[in-house]
Parts: structure tokens; sequence; C-alpha cells
């Protein structure tokens, strides 16, 4: 209904441009003649070809016949505010039915689980060259207990283990180049037992009276150490327990 009466406005208008008389005009469009009048009149004075130029009393004229068509047009009536009411609470009804809301839940846990897989891997990429001590470490050591978790294979799961300890050893190898402390954990081969000093990996490691060890070491064993790298390169060890 609207592009028709737009396409009939156009015309209208045209029709004017072209030098026919305005009641011509709408008596070609008798149904559409109380609409179209106001803003034929409207356009009659924007398309004058010098508005600068066109009489002040033409103008008054116009502007009197304009206005006079305008008071002449249906008041709109504004709807009740029941009918408000009513038509909110069909829009309701039709948001809220059973297939709508499954919908509505299936759009809201896709939209989740990717923006969850996209933090994760975001996560995960920027920890990745993180070293104890940093803050996203953690969550690179989070990634590595998962992949673990999720490795079935005894033969796969043992390279990764030993891939994620290799890790742990370069990570010490950082933290003694920037003359770091921080709190670590590896595995390794007792090459050395003293009394309070152990060798592990090239790594000398201090034993303190309150050390806790669980199990007994021979040199040879696998070992596993978490302890405290301290800013001068000394690695004194918390728990050493024995790795089967």
């Amino acid at each position: 209904m609207a592009d028709r009466f737009e396409s009939i406005l156009d015309e209208c208008i045209s029709a004017l441009q072209a030098g026919v008389p305005l009641e011509d005009v709408l008596a070609e469009v008798p149904e559409y003649s109380t609409e179209l009048r106001p803003l034929l009149y409207a356009a009659m004075v924007l398309t004058e070809p010098k508005p600068e130029l066109a009489p002040a009393e033409k103008k008054a004229a116009l502007r009197a016949e304009y206005m006079r068509q305008v008071t002449e047009l249906p008041a709109i009536t504004p709807y009740p505010f029941r009918e408000k009411v009513r038509a909110t609470t069909r829009v309701i009804k039709r948001r809220t039915t059973g297939s709508a809301v499954l919908k509505d839940l299936i759009t809201i846990t896709i939209t989740i689980v990717l923006t969850l897989i996209m933090v994760a891997l975001a996560l995960g990429y920027m920890s990745a060259n993180t070293i104890p001590g940093d803050f996203l470490y953690g969550t690179k050591r989070m990634y590595e207990d998962i992949r673990l978790s999720l490795t079935l294979a005894p033969e796969r799961r043992t390279v990764l283990s030993e891939e994620f300890n290799q890790r742990r050893l370069t990570e010490i190898e950082l933290l003694i180049e920037q003359n770091r402390a921080a709190v670590i954990q590896f595995k390794g081969k007792l090459e050395t037992k003293g009394d309070n000093l152990w060798i592990v990996e090239n790594h000398t490691i201090f034993l303190p009276n309150d050390i806790r060890i669980e199990g007994e070491f021979e040199e040879g064993d696998t070992i596993e150490i978490t302890g405290l790298l301290r800013s001068n390169n000394v690695l004194v060890a918390d728990t050493i327990t024995l790795v089967e």
C-alpha cells in the first residue's frame, strides 16, 4: 500500500512539473486526493524554478492553502494503552513458543561454546612461551595436563611426558639466564648423591633440613623435584619423590 502511494505521489509531482494544473492532477486519483493535496501544494513551492523570485503574495497564498489542507486531514487516533499491551503480548507469545525458545537456546549455546573455544585457543597461544613466574604460566601447565589426560596410548603418553619435562629443564635454563627466582618442578636422573647436595640433570640441588623426601634413592634413579630456584641461581629442593 505504501509503495503504491509513493508511486502515485511521484507521478503527480511529475505531472505538476510538466504544467498540469493541480486540480486536474487530483482528479486522476480521487481516492488519494485528500492525502495528496497538501503534499502537492508543498511540492509546488519546492519545485519553483527560482523560489527567491516568486512573489511574496504567491508564497503566502500557497502556505495558507497548504496549512488549510493539513488541518483538513483526518486526525490520527493513537492506539489505546490496552491495544499496545495486546500487541506486545502477541509479540512475546510468538517469541516464547517452544520452537522459538529452543532456537534461542541453541543460538546462545553455540555462541558461548565458540567464544570459549576462541578464548582457550588465544590463551594457549599466548602462554606457549611463558616460564615459571609469568602470568599465564599456570595456563600453559593446565593445557599440558589436559593433553596428557586425553592421551590414552601409553607410548604416546610417555613421549608427551618426556617432552613436557624437557620444557621444564629449558625453563630452568631461561630463569638462570634472566637471574629470576621462581618455583620449579622437573624430573631427572640422580647423578650424584651427597649429604646436602645432589646433582640432577647437571643441576646442583641443595637439600635443606626440613626437606620432604618420599622414598629411598640411589644414584641412577629417576626422581621428581619440586623446589625454589633463587635469584642467585641456587636451587633449593622442597619435595623429592621417586619416579617409578
